[in-house]
């Protein structure tokens, strides 16, 4: 077997047409439909959506999430409907729909994960700050879902390309990352083709990274999601976005910065409800992503060895800290977790800290295994929490 040329294998797809790319979401597409027609009752409605029974539980977990909870939980997805409201349900249903793509088993899962991650961030922030810039919400949401989707579409084709090769060593993140972002404005264009995207929407997909955007139907919303991005790659590096932190974005004007923060804390909850507990069982195997380097262990006396709990779902795994920093900590525990998953964390410290975390790497040791993890996402309180922690742990360690 003659050694890949990856680069050249994927221009070669593009250059013959033969890329694949996923079908627009049905379900989505007839809740769009009904919507947009204005003549439909909340039965029908929940009808449409308890067709799908995977988006009939992502929108009964958005429904109970911090992001539209408000009294007692919902019980049906008619109930669920009606909190939510018919335009915010379409959405879901496109969201829904793509999860089912972004995050499918295959040799590059976790690197999907991450990028699925994002696009969710990116849509309810754009979302957010297009009321505030006075632009169309819903378009603003399609807008921020979809103008990194290309990625999704380069792994596809990655991982078509390499299937039944064992021949490619795995690359780590960082070189996939390079690759997708060679790719992915590309086959975002021939995808926004395939599915007849509006202008609006193909234009944030292929203008997304230019230094000028006046030539685009509504530049405004490419420059939404351009603003956006930058935040998105704030959240990666820090576990809390507060004004200290978005005060560098000079594009956000003060109100805007207290919507990006108010966002921010329902984020986690919101990514997490299209969360498919599958996942649990492993990504494929063969996989191309190389691990990490697990991060230098600490020279003397431990932090305080509190419980740690990572939920997704009714699942949950148990671990004990072994320690904490700026924007990580580390825990042990028997069971390893697929990267770039979004869950439930509990530390149990007293009072406890609540809030979302993934993990970023995990390597075994002698009482089964080490994981890295990130916070996403905390809110005041638990940011502060996590500070009190980590104040703790450098006590310890002198």
């Amino acid at each position: 077997m003659e050694p890949l040329d990856l680069d050249r294998a994927i221009v070669e797809l593009v250059s013959k047409h033969k890329v694949k790319v996923p079908p627009y979401p049905a379900v989505a597409f007839r809740i769009e439909a009904v919507v947009r027609g204005g003549n439909y009752g909340l039965d029908e409605l929940a009808k449409l959506v308890s067709s799908d029974q995977v988006l009939a539980a992502d929108v009964l977990r958005c429904a109970n999430s911090a992001l539209y909870a408000r009294g007692s939980p919902v019980a049906s997805v008619k109930q669920a409907v009606g909190r939510i409201g018919a335009r915010d349900v379409a959405r879901l249903a496109l969201a829904s729909g793509l999860g089912a793509h972004a995050l499918a088993k295959g040799r590059l899962s976790s690197v999907r994960r991450r990028i699925w991650l994002d696009a969710l961030a990116s849509a309810l922030l754009c979302q957010d700050l297009a009321r505030v810039r006075r632009l169309p919400p819903d378009v603003a949401f399609a807008a921020g879902l979809l103008h990194d989707f290309g990625k999704v579409v380069t792994i596809a084709c990655i991982e078509e390309l390499l299937q039944n090769r064992n021949d490619v060593a795995p690359k780590t993140e960082a070189e996939w990352n390079d690759i997708m972002d060679r790719y992915h404005l590309e086959l975002g264009v021939v995808m926004a083709a395939r599915w007849d995207l509006p202008p609006v929407i193909a234009d944030a997909i292929s203008l997304h990274h230019s230094a000028e955007v006046t030539a685009a139907s509504e530049p405004l919303i490419v420059n939404t999601v351009m603003v956006v991005d930058r935040v998105v790659a704030l959240l990666a590096e820090h576990t809390r976005l507060g004004a200290e932190e978005l005060k560098q974005l000079e594009d956000l004007g003060p109100h805007e910065r207290e919507v990006v923060i108010r966002t921010v804390e329902m984020l986690p909850g919101f990514i997490a409800s299209f969360e498919n507990s599958d996942v649990w069982r492993g990504d494929a195997q063969g996989g191309l992503v190389a691990p990490g380097t697990p991060p230098p262990e600490r020279a003397g006396p431990k932090p305080p060895s509190y419980p740690v709990v990572l939920k997704l779902g009714d699942r949950e795994h148990s671990y004990q800290l072994l320690g904490i920093g700026a924007t990580h900590c580390m825990v042990t525990g028997k069971s390893a977790i697929p990267e770039n998953l979004l869950m439930e964390l509990k530390v149990g410290c007293e009072p406890p800290l609540r809030g979302y975390a993934s993990v970023k790497l995990a390597w075994p040791d002698q009482e089964g295994w080490t994981l890295l993890v990130q916070p996403y996402g905390l809110t005041e309180g638990a940011q502060a929490r996590w500070k009190q922690l980590t104040a703790q742990a450098d006590a310890a360690a002198g």
